[in-house]
């Protein structure tokens, strides 16, 4: 068996590739720290709704204390806005448990919980800058992120401002650091949130080794495809490829060729798909082409195409590589299933018809 080696121009380019890394180390981080803050990325918008009910059930039990404080010391103005808070924190929390919208929009009791805050800062001092560390933390799990961005830099400025007038310079300039400090920390853990769902979502739709879309997600894709009402059936195609004797390249050359043949194949394939076909690896040396709103004739010409093109590739130095393909046209009757069965069964009657050519579906 002949071990598999990466040809000389390969070496070469991973090579300066390698003398370009450390040159590009500066860039990267520059690169990582802006895509950190960014604000279009929010991890916790699929879950919102369920913080926000933990979130109101809980603050509404643990405000009441500071309501009887505020009375006791007859700030009466602090304490009934916070008994107001209170309620319609109750409120919010009793209809979203049972599965209803908010009543109270939870950007209304955030300006309301800032402006308090601003109050306490001006009215008692040094204790009330300690709320505006909560009200920045809860704005970003009830409200979307550009607009708890927007007040929590508003309330940053404001609150600073006054806690530089009522609590002296020195104060002031801490306080408003840490605070900014903590706006800057809670974007950057919410991107890394978002960069993990991502990750994650990322490592149960694709195969690890091509970076094809795996066999899970054309499934989804199909579904949403031939589900009843979705108008577009008969306006899609599918290209079963399979690469032609596949096991004979792993005989001879290695388990390693044969995954770099793969993975040079769905390279090639990338180059020439539009940026609305989906590319899935459902097999060993089997991947699928998703050719949204193509026609028949157009998903054949497009077949014979990639037939070629991968014909004339060195997918593997001193190895011929040809493939197998099968054209399925989505027909109004097809489920999932049948549409799929009819572009495997084209694929099969290229291989029976002597390979390295492509099959139309009856």
């Amino acid at each position: 068996m002949t071990a598999f080696t990466l040809p000389a121009p390969a070496r070469v380019a991973r090579a300066q590739a390698g003398a370009r890394h450390a040159d590009s180390d500066g860039m990267d981080i520059l690169a990582w720290s802006t895509r950190a803050l960014r604000t279009d990325d929010d991890a916790l918008a699929g879950y919102r709704d369920r913080i926000a009910l933990i979130l109101s059930a809980v603050s509404a039990v643990l405000l009441l204390p500071f309501i009887v404080n505020h009375l006791l010391a007859q700030r009466y103005a602090l304490g009934v806005l916070i008994f107001v808070t209170q309620l319609m924190l109750g409120v919010n929390a009793w209809a979203l448990r049972r599965g209803r919208p908010a009543p109270v929009p939870f950007w209304l009791m955030t300006v309301g919980f800032m402006l308090g805050v601003c109050g306490s800062i001006q009215g008692i001092g040094a204790s009330g800058t300690y709320w505006a560390f909560p009200a920045v933390f809860v704005s970003y799990f009830v409200l979307q992120r550009k607009l708890a961005l927007l007040l929590s830099v508003g309330l940053t400025l404001v609150a600073t401002s006054l806690a530089w007038q009522v609590l002296g310079t020195a104060v002031g300039v801490r306080f408003g650091a840490t605070l900014a400090l903590t706006l800057v920390m809670i974007n950057v853990v919410l991107n890394v949130v978002g960069d993990l769902q991502r990750a994650l979502v990322q490592q149960t739709l694709t195969d690890p080794l091509t970076g094809a879309y795996n066999r899970r997600h054309l499934a989804q894709q199909l579904a949403l495809l031939t589900r009843p009402g979705s108008g577009v059936h008969g306006m899609n195609a599918l290209l079963a490829i399979d690469i032609d004797h596949f096991k004979t390249i792993n005989d001879q050359h290695g388990h390693a060729a044969g995954d770099a043949v793969l993975v040079a194949l769905v390279d090639t394939l990338s180059a020439r798909k539009r940026q609305s076909d989906m590319l899935f690896r459902t097999g060993g040396e089997e991947f699928v082409l998703l050719l949204p709103r193509t026609a028949a004739r157009d998903a054949q010409q497009v077949a014979e195409d990639l037939r070629a093109r991968i014909a004339a590739t060195a997918l593997l130095p001193g190895h011929a590589i040809t493939v197998s393909i099968g054209v399925g046209s989505q027909q109004p009757q097809h489920s999932a299933d049948a549409w799929l069965g009819a572009a495997d069964r084209a694929l099969y009657q290229a291989k029976h018809n002597g390979r390295n050519r492509v099959e139309m579906s009856a």
